[in-house]
């Protein structure tokens, strides 16, 4: 399995230096009291979000390479095209609906700083509020385009879940149980409902910021027989 986790830090890191450049030419080469600050504050915000998102990047990178050279899994399962192709759809309705919620609460406060930049500021204002609105348009569409390129990973990743101490993998992607942005709450096994499998459900807390917390879960469908397997691995994590 190819470890995607290294690459997208190494994009984080451009994009902090992209932001960077951004930010220290809004300090030295325009007029600060008219919107040059404001530009520089907002371009250093996201130059050390991305610095952030590369670091998680890179931990979760280590994490995945860990557990796929671990000889002392917890679990390996597998699974059929329908059954990844079910609890694929089950985790992009999920990652929409977070992406959702992120965009409301951070383009929200994009949105009001541009507002009061182009009514109380003077003309450059106009262009700060304008930089603000620029930003907040490309949330909207990373919002909306990644939870598409996460279900389509999935749907072409190797249908198989890695269950270790550290974290899990499950198709294709790392979830660390400890990290600096996010780390896992609980774990539950649930018996099997209807059509739906018995599922691992590993409950996860997301910091985006000081105050802003996200909480989501991962269902790893628990193959037949493996039942017993499962409670043993949610009493392990809960002990």
């Amino acid at each position: 399995m190819q470890n995607s986790q290294w690459k997208w830090g190494y994009r984080s890191l451009l994009f902090a230096a992209i932001f960077s450049v951004v930010c220290i030419y809004a300090l030295y080469f325009t007029d600060g009291f008219s919107g040059g600050y404001a530009v520089a504050f907002v371009s250093f915000f996201l130059a050390v979000s991305a610095v952030a998102v590369a670091a998680l990047f890179f931990h979760r990178a280590r994490v995945m390479d860990g557990i796929l050279s671990s000889r002392q899994l917890l679990a390996y399962w597998t699974y059929s095209a329908e059954e990844a192709e079910q609890s694929a759809r089950r985790e992009y309705a999920d990652y929409q609906e977070r992406n959702q919620a992120m965009f409301l609460v951070v383009g929200g406060m994009l949105a009001i700083a541009a507002m009061i930049m182009m009514i109380f500021a003077e003309e450059e204002g106009q262009l700060t509020g304008a930089f603000l609105l620029a930003v907040m348009a490309l949330l909207f569409a990373v919002s909306r385009i990644a939870p598409r390129i996460a279900l389509k990973y999935a749907l072409t990743s190797p249908r198989e879940a890695y269950i270790a101490d550290s974290g899990i993998i499950y198709e294709g992607t790392v979830y660390p149980f400890q990290s600096f942005l996010m780390r896992m709450d609980g774990a539950a096994f649930l018996e099997k409902d209807g059509k739906k499998p018995a599922v691992l459900v590993f409950s996860f807390t997301q910091s985006a910021g000081l105050s802003i917390r996200s909480s989501f879960n991962i269902e790893i469908p628990v193959p037949q027989g493996e039942e017993e397997n499962a409670r043993k691995i949610v009493q392990k994590m809960l002990s």
